[in-house]
């Protein structure tokens, strides 16, 4: 298969993988295995090559997709050009051997992925720049800041905490509509995401059937799932369980330090 054919094969796959919703049977499948960390997919894909590298790397895409896509909107990138470049930044790194050379040991990989995506967005602002001046590549110096990384970290960080938060409150959600239906949990939901009516302990406990001691152990029983979810996410971006903690302290600090939603 000639490289351009393998190109077009791999960014079919990578749609496919990015754009796929979390279903039931598919956290059921993957709270049964031991989780995969980021730094584990990328090994898989870097020893194996064929389906197994293009399977392996669709994980890693359609984890990091929010995270990297957000930070190019926040640098100003057109909304009809933040899937192509993104694509372009995943299959860059797949094609350049950047996986390949990426270790472990220098730090969290989200971490190593920024500064990837930082490189690639440089480049890019470069090559834009060149074609305005009519096709020739130079040098551009880009202005940097000390808070142009931070604010970059910021940003995907906050996209990142995001997306695990909402993967658990997914996860569990499932497993209580398993048990309380899908209106038992659109009434308990509120007591994981603050977002809607918050009703107190007896009306809730005419809805579902309960006393009110029966719904208080309810909520506690739900919020203890989420936290369990919500470690089983955050293992999936680790390379050592002891990080586990350090990651969780951090995303409770992002999610605090996201701008409050308008509900007006």
């Amino acid at each position: 298969m000639g490289s351009a054919d393998a190109s077009v094969e791999r960014l079919a796959c990578f749609r496919d993988g990015i754009r796929r919703k979390f279903s039931a049977s598919c956290w059921q499948e993957r709270t049964m295995t031991f989780p995969e960390t980021s730094w584990t997919i990328l090994a898989e894909a870097t020893l194996n090559g064929g389906e197994s590298e293009k399977a392996a790397l669709g994980k890693l895409f359609e984890r990091y997709w929010t995270p990297i896509s957000s930070v190019m909107r926040a640098r100003g990138v057109p909304s009809e050009r933040v899937e192509d470049l993104t694509q372009d930044f995943f299959l860059s790194l797949m094609e350049g051997g950047f996986f390949r050379r990426a270790d472990r040991e220098r730090g969290k990989f989200r971490t190593f992925l920024l500064n990837a995506l930082r490189n690639f967005l440089a480049d890019d602002a470069r090559r834009t720049m060149a074609a305005k001046r009519g096709g020739q590549l130079e040098r551009v110096e880009l202005r940097e800041d000390s808070s142009s990384y931070e604010d970059d970290a910021l940003r995907f960080d906050l996209a990142w905490a995001e997306t695990l938060f909402d993967a658990a409150v997914l996860a569990t959600g499932e497993e209580v509509k398993k048990k309380r239906g899908e209106e038992g949990w659109e009434s308990l939901q509120v007591f994981l995401t603050g977002e809607g009516e918050m009703r107190n302990y007896a009306d809730l406990g005419q809805l579902l059937g309960m006393g009110e001691g029966g719904v208080k152990s309810e909520v506690s029983r739900m919020r203890a799932k989420f936290r369990e979810h919500l470690r089983r996410e955050v293992a999936l971006t680790v390379s050592a369980p002891h990080e586990i903690d350090e990651e969780l302290a951090l995303l409770r600090d992002v999610m605090m330090r996201r701008p409050a939603k308008d509900h007006g």
